[in-house]
């Protein structure tokens, strides 16, 4: 039989309960006049029907002796979405009615929600409000973000909550069990059960909380550590009536220690493997931490130094670093300075010098401010040190024997070769008086005598010209040259021609600047470089070629030749004294051209290059770079 809806209004109307339906959305459906009655609403019951049902709870919230609690029920009845019976509500008037909740579902989903509210007889009133404040303390104790089991002194389940165990199924079958039936049920080994029934059971016979960590794994095989404690609660004959057991998920908390145990070991890892010797002092002169280069040198543990132990090891610069540590302690940076230093005793007996350094960290848990102090052993450098300046003294004693040597050789025979040298030119003069033929065959030898002189003579410049440099007793004469002109004169007074008949090539790319340079020493790199050219490149017609090129920020010199080129494994060696190519033959030449050019290059900020191919020829490039304040523009 089909109810029509005024007669399925009038059964409702009829019954002495009130009762209200609302759809999903919360939006009034039905409610009946007894239901207006009932809340005090001196109006008809179809005023509700289209309103919202949580607003008109917020709205009529005051009227409940719990405001806040009253509108938090309800919230949580609709999250839960289950059958609520004879649930006791309290208005603030003193007024009690009990309270039912049937959720409408259809297909699995809830379409509405079904209130009923009536009056309660005494019996009934008790158990409604003993179930609604078991409720209000389940939905508490569901909500603490803790898992929570509550036990029997024979350890087991009176109750547990969703944190703990998430499917209500499970959570309804172990109430009455322990946890071996759980591992049974769950086909998990007991060693966690074991391990927590020992833990219950110290908590029992000491009556006091037991903390103890557990680790378990998720679903997806991760690690979960738990803090858990078992907390028993005494009755008036101070025996324990149940005990309440809660975990809390500290797995961050453990990640983090790892975190932090790891940095700790790489630091110390880090620590130990730097070739500085490290130590850490708090405020009382105690040391807390030693590396391992420290107890390699000194064999001192951190627990063989006691108090101030570290100033009787200092036997000398206590005074300095007394003073320096008493700095860093008060808050002020002090910078590495060659004067920190001590020296102390090493585990052999020997004497070592260490520089240090000292950095302050801020408060340290309960040993206030730590320094730590960073040792580097500098004995072995101080006395590289000592053996490097007596060897530079040494070898600059010996520097100077072997000048004051060549100048002293030299001056000795610069008399005979001056004696040798006018004896040929009387010679000479001897043999003009004499036939022709007498004068042909004299000068043949009167010229040898000369040529052998004047090689004798340019020997003897070359090697005190070189002392003078290995001594440091040449400083460059600068001033402003135009190198453009200064060419073209060395050119006209040699090399127009040379003596076998061929005229330097000249080259000049950019805009030409006058440049401040010695004029002896770049007069002195010109004319080596093209009497090498020349003399390397005899066999050859080709004309040695120079080129000067000027850029922004550099100007060139290069000189080319067609000559016999030089080996590739020997042009590294060329600027060394008295080196020259194995391919030379019978040329002339002592090895000390390029060393001087090499030598004045290098004064004036400048490189040198050399490439070549044996029989092929030579090129020579010399790079010095502009500076503002030497340079002018033409």
């Amino acid at each position: 039989m089909n109810l029509k809806k005024e007669e399925l209004s009038f059964i409702l109307n009829s019954l002495p309960h009130a009762v209200l339906f609302e759809s999903s959305d919360h939006i009034v459906q039905y409610v009946n006049q007894t239901f207006c009655t009932m809340f005090g609403i001196d109006a008809s019951s179809e005023i509700l029907l289209g309103t919202n049902c949580k607003d008109n709870a917020v709205a009529s919230a005051s009227y409940f002796a719990e405001p806040s609690l009253f509108l938090s029920r309800i919230e949580s009845i609709y999250a839960n979405g289950q059958e609520i019976l004879n649930e006791e509500i309290r208005f603030a008037s003193g007024q009690t009615f009990l309270r039912d909740y049937k959720p409408m579902r259809l297909n699995g989903n809830i379409n509405g929600h079904l209130w009923l509210y009536k009056q309660p007889d005494a019996e009934i009133s008790f158990l409604s409000t003993a179930s609604s404040e078991r409720q209000f303390y389940e939905d508490l104790l569901d909500n603490i973000p803790a898992d929570i089991a509550i036990f029997d002194p024979s350890h087991r389940y009176l109750f547990v909550n969703k944190l703990a165990i998430a499917k209500k199924e499970v959570r309804e079958w172990i109430i009455g069990k322990d946890d071996f039936d759980y591992c049974k049920y769950s086909n998990k080994p007991t060693d966690a059960a074991v391990r927590r029934r020992n833990f219950f059971e110290k908590s029992l016979s000491s009556k006091k909380t037991v903390e103890f960590d557990e680790i378990n794994l998720d679903s997806a095989g991760n690690k979960v550590y738990n803090l858990r404690r078992f907390q028993p609660v005494l009755g008036l004959s101070e025996n324990v009536e149940y005990v309440i057991g809660y975990g809390i998920n500290i797995t961050r908390i453990k990640e983090s220690e790892q975190r932090l145990q790891q940095h700790y070991d790489e630091l110390s890892l880090m620590f130990n493997n730097i070739d500085q010797l490290v130590i850490t002092l708090d405020m009382t002169g105690t040391v807390n931490f030693v590396n391992s280069k420290w107890l390699s040198l000194t064999g001192l543990e951190k627990e063989m130094l006691g108090e101030n132990s570290i100033f009787r090891l200092i036997e000398s610069g206590l005074d300095q670093f007394r003073k320096t540590l008493f700095t860093v302690f008060s808050g002020h940076t002090v910078p590495i300075m060659n004067e920190n230093h001590v020296v102390i005793t090493d585990k052999l007996g020997r004497l070592r010098t260490l520089q240090y350094y000292m950095s302050r960290f801020n408060q340290v848990e309960e040993r206030g401010q730590i320094v730590s102090i960073f040792f580097t052993d500098i004995t072995d450098q101080l006395r590289a040190e000592q053996d490097l300046l007596e060897a530079a003294l040494k070898e600059r004693s010996l520097s100077d024997m072997k000048t004051n040597f060549m100048s002293m050789v030299s001056h000795e025979l610069r008399t005979p070769l001056s004696v040798i040298l006018s004896s040929a030119e009387i010679l000479e003069m001897i043999y003009c008086k004499l036939a022709a033929k007498e004068i042909e065959k004299g000068a043949v030898y009167i010229n040898r005598i000369i040529s052998q002189v004047d090689k004798m003579t340019q020997l003897m410049n070359d090697f005190l010209f070189i002392s003078k440099i290995e001594s440091g007793k040449i400083t460059p004469q600068l001033e402003l040259i135009d190198i453009n002109l200064l060419l073209n004169e060395i050119k006209e007074e040699s090399y127009s021609p040379w003596s076998d008949g061929r005229f330097l090539k000249m080259i000049f790319k950019g805009n030409p600047n006058l440049v401040k340079f010695d004029k002896t020493m770049i007069r002195h790199i010109l004319i080596n470089l093209f009497n090498n050219a020349f003399k390397y490149s005899s066999n050859s017609t080709e004309a040695p070629l120079v080129r000067v090129s000027y850029t922004p920020m550099w100007w060139f010199l290069t000189v080319v030749d067609c000559g016999i080129g030089i080996e590739q494994e020997e042009i590294n060696k060329l600027g060394e004294p008295f080196i020259r190519g194995s391919n030379v033959g019978d040329i002339e030449g002592t090895g000390l051209g390029l060393m001087t050019i090499k030598f004045f290059t290098d004064h004036h900020r400048g490189s040198f290059r050399v490439r070549s191919k044996k029989d092929k020829g030579t090129i020579v490039t010399i790079r010095f770079p502009y500076d503002k304040n030497k340079t002018v523009k033409l």
